[in-house]
């Protein structure tokens, strides 16, 4: 016989009614310097919404962190409470800019790529800087899913009233308002113990970074190593991740209907260390437990109910930086070419060259790269091709973005992407255009040649002229492909209709390059030349980095609601605030699909 006490529902009851009347007086006095924000977020009515973007996470490298164990917290939304986790097309380019301007504003816009050049305004665009984040947003709707929100860590502000280190928005903002300003100092003052625990985190963080880089170095990893990028990451995964959390968290307390966020740490990680790397997933780890305490507070604190979505935006595919495997860059390369070599066979005036002399001079010229600076270099300049050749040393200044002025070209690496442009004539040349052009025809077939291109795609009628040393094909207006001699050069890029619909959407953009580079891409070993000095790549196709993921609770993304491109993910976000709870069937495109009441 048992002598412990039997407890009644009711008992359960007055405890459960104790707990959150102690929790309520907790998190009032603890947000007391921001009661004033509170009324005006409580007055809507409706269901909100919070987005967790986990930056660059592929749908399979998703399933391999949960089955590892490093996202305890979501494993369990899935196993006990049947959260539903799915894959989607990243479309292209398979990069933040253009995915974040299909989710938060519904459209793609003139977005090619990471970097990219702009011939009109002779300008070249990079995603990472506030100028040219601004270019593109002033180019973009005004209002977005965000509207009445809050943006953090988000390249644009989708619409939203506060955006906190947020690259661009509809309004600029002073600097220490982009900051968070006194906001981000209130939140650190009621979060003491918080702030320890970073300080903490800090030591913790660079220390076992070190740690990872020397392991990685010597299992004969192509990591690299320039002394700020310790303090980058721990910026990214430490300091920004526990500041945007307490926002998200302050938020969340106030009532604000729209919020998202997005956390880089994985990203950085994936492509300095791999995207399944160790030092990857356990930043992976650290972000579950955020999550986690993002959804206490909601079932903590009465108020607003609200729907969660975690998701990514592309995925990676490990990769070998192209210093390192041609001991040049992709602009040194084709600076060569077209000064060493190239012009050679353009005086031939044939159409195609033959395929052994193409093969022939790019042997040569790779050879002339890994012994000697070549004519008119510099001698730091061949002693920098000899160490990244021979000892995988890397130059402390990447390059990303290669003018040839004398020639009329201007280079831009994302990451597995490339985009040559000739700056003459200002508008987008196509197949025949670089074809009834001897320098051009010859520098075109050199790059098809190349070993470390997978192929190269250009403007064909109306579609897409695909070329690699294996054979060409054309994309139809209709996504249909013809393989025109050889086999079929996307073969392991694009096996199926919606990469190459993704291929058509790039190659329409009239900034994309003349000719659009994608890295070599060994479907075997699973592993992709990176024009960047990354060992994780994305922007282009091959591998998983063009299958990101959406995780939420069931029914809210139905299953027969088609997923094609992130453009389809705007109206899952953008029905919020028109508060539509009826029952929608979800079968047309981008329509939004209905709430399931929880």
């Amino acid at each position: 016989m048992s002598s412990g006490r039997h407890e009644s529902p009711g008992d359960e009851g007055w405890v459960r009614r104790v707990r959150q009347r102690f929790y309520q007086t907790y998190y009032r006095l603890k947000y007391l310097p921001f009661a004033g924000e509170r009324p005006a977020h409580r007055q809507p009515q409706g269901r909100g919404f919070v987005g967790i973007q986990i930056d660059a996470l592929a749908f399979e490298d998703m399933e391999r962190a949960l089955e590892a164990g490093h996202m305890p917290f979501l494993n369990r939304l899935i196993e006990r409470h049947g959260w539903e986790l799915r894959r989607f097309p990243a479309g292209l380019p398979s990069a933040t800019p253009a995915a974040q301007a299909a989710i938060f504003h519904g459209v793609k816009g003139r977005i090619p790529a990471f970097r990219f050049y702009e011939k009109g305004d002779r300008r070249v665009i990079v995603g990472s800087q506030l100028a040219s984040m601004q270019y593109i947003r002033d180019r973009l709707p005004d209002r977005g899913i965000l509207t009445g929100g809050s943006s953090y860590v988000n390249l644009y502000d989708g619409g939203a009233d506060q955006a906190v280190w947020t690259l661009s928005g509809r309004n600029r903002q002073p600097f220490l308002t982009s900051l968070g300003g006194s906001r981000i100092l209130l939140l650190l003052l009621v979060n003491p113990v918080r702030v320890l625990r970073m300080l903490g985190a800090i030591v913790v963080e660079y220390l076992r970074e070190e740690k990872d880089r020397f392991l990685s170095q010597i299992r004969g990893r192509s990591t690299y190593y320039w002394w700020y990028l310790p303090f980058l990451h721990i910026g990214t995964n430490v300091i920004l991740r526990e500041l945007q959390t307490l926002s998200v968290l302050l938020d969340v307390y106030l009532g604000v209907p729209r919020i998202y966020t997005t956390y880089n740490a994985y990203d950085e990680f994936a492509h300095h260390f791999g995207p399944s790397s160790r030092t990857a997933y356990k930043s992976l780890r650290a972000l579950d437990r955020r999550i986690r305490e993002i959804f206490k507070l909601m079932r903590r604190v009465p108020g607003r109910a609200y729907d969660v979505y975690i998701l990514s935006d592309h995925g990676q595919t490990p990769s070998i930086p192209y210093r390192i495997r041609y001991g040049e860059t992709l602009g040194d390369t084709i600076n060569d070419a077209v000064e060493q070599g190239v012009m050679v066979m353009a005086r031939r005036g044939e159409y195609a060259p033959p395929r052994e002399a193409v093969e022939f001079l790019v042997g040569e010229l790779e050879g002339m790269a890994a012994t000697s600076s070549g004519a008119g270099r510099r001698l730091g300049s061949g002693l920098g091709r000899w160490l990244r050749r021979h000892y995988q040393v890397f130059p402390l200044v990447a390059e990303v973005v290669r003018p040839l002025q004398e020639h009329d070209l201007v280079v831009t690496y994302s990451s597995s992407l490339a985009h040559v442009y000739w700056t003459e004539p200002p508008e987008p040349l196509r197949f025949s255009d670089i074809r009834s052009q001897p320098d051009r025809r010859a520098l075109y077939y050199f790059l098809v040649a190349h070993r470390g291109i997978g192929v190269v795609l250009t403007r064909m009628l109306d579609g897409v002229h695909a070329e690699s040393d294996q054979g060409r094909a054309l994309i139809t207006s209709d996504a249909e492909l013809e393989t025109l001699s050889g086999n079929d050069p996307l073969q392991h890029f694009a096996p199926g209709r919606v990469e190459r619909k993704a291929i058509l959407h790039l190659l329409r953009l009239p900034n994309s390059g003349d000719m659009v580079l994608f890295g070599a891409y060994d479907h075997g070993q699973d592993l992709q030349i990176c024009f960047d000095d990354q060992v994780g790549a994305h922007g282009a196709l091959g591998g998983r980095q063009f299958w990101p993921f959406i995780m939420a609770a069931p029914g809210l993304v139905p299953p027969r609601y088609p997923i094609t491109d992130p453009l389809d993910l705007h109206p899952l976000f953008a029905r919020y605030p028109l508060l539509q709870h009826h029952a929608e069937s979800g079968q047309q495109r981008r329509r939004p699909p209905a709430h399931r009441k929880r």
